[in-house]
C-alpha cells in the first residue's frame, strides 16, 4: 500500500464515528490510489524488462536477424513422414489397447 493510503486510511481513524468522505473526496482517494498502483505496476515492469535484458546480456543472446535462424534441421534423412505418421499411428493404437491403471 501506498503512503498516501497508508496516510489517509490512519487519519480517517481520528475522525468521528459518523464521519464520511464526500462522493467527490472519495472519488479522488480512490482515483490516486488507482495511479499509484498503475505507476507501481509500471515500475515492476521496467524492473522486470532490465532483467531480461541483463540476463540475456550476461549469456551472449542475440536479437534474431531472421527467420532463418529459427530454422532446425531435425527431420532424420532416412525416415518419411509417412513412416513417422505410422509410428504414431502405432502408439496411438497400443494406447488404447493398454488399461489404465488409476
Amino acid at each position: 500500500m501506498s503512503g498516501f493510503a497508508e496516510t489517509k486510511i490512519k487519519s480517517v481513524s481520528n475522525y468521528p464515528a459518523d464521519f464520511s468522505w464526500s462522493p467527490e473526496e472519495s472519488r479522488a482517494f480512490f482515483e490516486r490510489i488507482e495511479r499509484e498502483a498503475q505507476a507501481a505496476e509500471e515500475d515492476i515492469r521496467r524492473q522486470a524488462h532490465a532483467q531480461a535484458w541483463d540476463l540475456a546480456k550476461q549469456q551472449g543472446v542475440q536479437p534474431i536477424r531472421s527467420i532463418e535462424d529459427l530454422q532446425g534441421d531435425f527431420w532424420p534423412e532416412d525416415e518419411s513422414v509417412d513412416e513417422f505418421l505410422e509410428w504414431v499411428r502405432a502408439i496411438r493404437q497400443q494406447d488404447r489397447q493398454e488399461p489404465r491403471s488409476e
